[in-house]
């Protein structure tokens, strides 16, 4: 009776290390697969291709973007996606040195203020003597960051998760950095 016992103890011990075995195994496939697919993205320059990482991969690869959002309160545990968007603002302002003359007979100043405003942007400056001195300039922008799932090259290829980003301002994309899902 004891050997029976020890028997069928043996075999669900056998049977509970094989299934153990086999989740680790399942585990380091789908860990192997990601790893794969986000070294590809990197290599052919994907930038707006999802990928998949890790909290802790967050943390270390990451540490930058872990910052500013510490700033802002949120922690890296409750971050699920990360989407970096460049915007490149380029000024088209032509400063002049140029002689304008001003005569307000009310104030007797050669000193006007000026503001131009615009749906995007305002300039705030002055006109001081001769020249032109732009004080301040404000761009109001909303961008709209959208993660989609691209459509199928083919049946057999895997659809990936891609991000866009629209300039509400000028209507056009901008570009995206990184598009990253955080994992476990």
């Amino acid at each position: 009776m004891k050997g029976m016992l020890i028997k069928l103890l043996l075999l669900v011990v056998m049977v509970a290390a094989i299934v153990a075995l086999i989740l680790v195994t399942v585990w380091q496939s789908k860990e192997i697969a990601r790893l794969r697919e986000n070294f590809i993205t990197e290599v052919n320059g994907e930038r707006d291709v999802q990928q998949t990482i890790t909290k802790d991969e967050l943390k270390k690869l990451f540490s930058e973007e872990v910052e500013k959002l510490k700033e802002y309160g949120i922690k890296p545990r409750q971050v699920e996606n990360v989407i970096n968007v460049e915007y490149h603002y380029i000024d088209t302002l032509r400063y002049r040195d140029t002689l304008v003359w001003v005569y307000d007979t009310s104030k007797k100043s050669i000193c006007t203020p000026f503001s131009v405003s615009a749906e995007c942007y305002t300039i705030d400056g002055e006109i001081v003597g001769d020249t032109l001195e732009i004080t301040r300039h404000t761009s109001n922008d909303e961008i709209l960051v959208s993660l989609y799932k691209e459509k199928r090259k083919c049946i057999f290829s895997k659809r990936r998760v891609k991000a866009i980003a629209i300039s509400a301002c000028k209507g056009d994309t901008l570009s995206v950095i990184r598009n990253l899902k955080i994992g476990r």
